[in-house]
Parts: C-alpha cells; structure tokens; sequence
C-alpha cells in the first residue's frame, strides 16, 4: 500500500539551488578592461596605417602576406571569445538595479562595436592577401564567415540592448541567418565566382593560378573558359590547359547523372 499513499500524498513544491551570479561591479569591472584592451588594439591599428606596421614586420623578418593571413584568423578568434563572453555575462551578471543595467549595456555595446572593427580589419588583412596571391574558395568562405560574424554582433547588440526583451530571439535569429548564408551560395555558384575574382584579379596583377582553377569541380568550368578572352595571352593557354584536362564527353546512369558535369563536359567539347 506504499505507493498508494505515496500516490495520494500532497506534491511537494519544486526546491531550486541557489543561483550563483557574478555581482555586477565584477561584471562591469571585466567589461571595462576588454573595452581598454579593444581601444588599445585600435590606436595600434591606426599606428599601423601611418606605416609603423611595414617597419615593424621588416625588422621581425616577417612578409606582409603572412602577416596578413595569420592575422585574419587571430582575429576571428578574438571575434569569437568576445561574443561567448557577452552573451556569459549578460546571463550570470547581476544587474539589479537600473544604473548597473545602464552602465552594463553601454559597455557591452562599446566592446560590440570595438569587435566590429575588429572584424573589418580582419577581412582587410586578408585581401591584402589575397591582393597578392589572388583568391581561393577558403579565402571566399572565410571573408563570408566575416560578414555573417558581424551580423551575429548586431543581432547581440540589439538583444542586450532589450529589443523585444520578452522574447528570447537572439539564437533563432542567429541560426537563420547562417540558414540564410548556406543558401545563398548555393545559389550564386561560389567556385564560377572564385574564377571570375581571379580573372579580375589578373587584370592588375598580371597572374593567375591556373592549376588551382583546374582543380575546381565542374561548376568553375563553364566561367573559366567563358573569361580566357579577357586574359592576357600567355595566361590564356595557362587557363586553357588546366580547364580542358577534363573530359569532353559525359554518359553516366540516370540516378548519378550531374547537370553540372555534363555542362562542363558540353563547354569543354565546344571550346577545347
């Protein structure tokens, strides 16, 4: 008869730990030394722009491009840990009462904005890069992973600063918008416009990488063979060369058959 009296008994009220929260002059305390360390890293940028930079790398022995591509990536990460930690505090931050509410948002929103430049001289120093050695698929998505880091930025501020504070939209708003990217290169043929970058790119550097563009899948085909005639001669045949080293027939069974290889195979037998 246990579990029927155990069945009748009054239910027992929910018991909830403790909560632990950071106090908010902590909280406000770490907000303010990121916004210092950001405020320092954009005088140092402006430094850099008058030229100090050049000096610097020169004496380190270290090459602009290098400089450029590891830096695009440090950079990124410092984007990345900036937001974990916005979107941290704003949950275990105790913000009482309205002046510390106040004093947090500012703050928050001056880090957002400091990460902000952050990021733009990030996609800055990786077209530096590509401005000499021209444009590869990973440097196309990560100039896009830029962009669609930025817009996650916006989306915090605007949660932190309580735009529709009932709902909690910041993750699923976060969520489409990445949807939102992954659809549309599927729609704009990222590998046809990696081609038409690097055919733009030879225009002024009188250069392009040929093999790379070879090695592309049949959707870059079709536009690679379509721009030789904006090319210099001698990186035409380059172009040529790598772009007809496929097939210029295609046959294949019906449930494997690929629009996009039989479009390469069709080009290649018409301009080969």
């Amino acid at each position: 008869m246990r579990w029927y009296w155990g069945y009748c008994s009054p239910p027992i009220g929910r018991v909830d730990g403790p909560k632990w929260r950071l106090g908010a002059i902590e909280g406000l305390i770490v907000l303010v030394v990121l916004d210092a360390i950001f405020a320092a890293f954009t005088v140092a940028q402006g430094v850099a722009a008058f030229g100090a930079a050049a000096r610097t790398l020169q004496a380190a022995g270290v090459t602009y491009a290098d400089y450029a591509r590891s830096g695009f990536f440090q950079l990124l990460w410092v984007a990345g840990i900036t937001a974990v930690v916005i979107i941290l505090f704003s949950r275990i931050t105790s913000l009482t009462d309205p002046r510390s509410r106040r004093s947090f948002v500012v703050l928050t929103q001056i880090a957002i904005v400091l990460t902000l430049l952050i990021v733009f001289v990030a996609s800055r120093r990786l077209s530096l890069y590509e401005e000499a050695f021209g444009f590869t698929m990973l440097r196309l998505y990560s100039h896009i992973f830029a962009v669609w880091i930025g817009v996650v930025f916006i989306f915090l501020a605007a949660d932190i600063a309580g735009v529709h504070p009932r709902r909690r939209w910041f993750a699923g708003a976060t969520l489409m918008s990445a949807a939102v990217v992954l659809l549309a290169l599927n729609a704009v043929n990222p590998e046809a416009l990696v081609v038409a970058l690097n055919v733009d790119h030879a225009g002024t550097a009188h250069k392009i990488d040929a093999g790379y563009l070879g090695q592309l899948s049949s959707d870059a085909i079709p536009t690679l063979l379509a721009s030789q005639s904006a090319l210099d001669p001698g990186l035409r045949n380059a172009v040529v060369t790598a772009a007809c080293a496929g097939s210029k027939s295609y046959t294949a069974p019906v449930a494997a058959w690929n629009l996009s290889e039989a479009d390469a195979a069709i080009v290649r037998h018409e301009r080969c």
